[in-house]
């Protein structure tokens, strides 16, 4: 998948014409300046620029509910944070991103739904979310890891957590 293909899946068509064609050259050149001085490996230069190039199209926070008012803002009508779920969960986060995923998924239909992606790489706590068109995802993945950059789907990483956690002996 050529990038200017992976940037256009990843903001559901939204970076388009000259705006694409410079994310697309600021990413490609991003080995050679990185934007940080920590920046060790082509694969953080990447990560970091994509970040940089998908900024207006992402939610980013170290909080989960801050990242969910991001989420909401990108929606005419989406529903508040599920605060009580939260609550009954003991602090485990996998029932909030149960229930996002199929809030999602109920979400442009017609185009197999939404879902949520995360692009690991940006140095911090943050998370840095993206919506996303469902049957995109894998090719999504895919083509990231092409360029070293790791994207997964929180609600499959806290998924991976739960059952970890599950197995600890008592």
């Amino acid at each position: 998948m050529l990038l200017s293909e992976l940037l256009t899946k990843l903001t559901c068509g939204d970076l388009e014409g000259e705006e694409l064609d410079d994310a697309v050259a600021a990413i490609t050149e991003a080995p050679s300046a990185p934007r940080e001085e920590w920046v060790d490996s082509d694969a953080q230069a990447y990560a970091l620029e994509l970040l940089s190039q998908l900024g207006g199209h992402m939610a980013s926070s170290d909080k989960i509910d801050e990242l969910h008012e991001q989420i909401q803002d990108m929606f005419d009508e989406f529903p508040d944070f599920p605060y009580a779920l939260l609550k009954e969960s003991g602090g485990s986060v996998l029932p909030y991103f149960e229930w996002l995923d199929t809030e999602l998924a109920q979400r442009a239909v017609e185009e197999g739904g939404y879902d949520l992606i995360q692009i690991d790489g940006n140095g911090s706590d943050e998370m840095d979310a993206l919506i996303v068109y469902r049957r995109d995802t894998d090719d999504i993945i895919q083509a990231a890891a092409l360029m070293g950059v790791t994207i997964g789907r929180p609600l499959t990483y806290y998924r991976g957590i739960d059952a970890m956690v599950g197995k600890r002996p008592g």
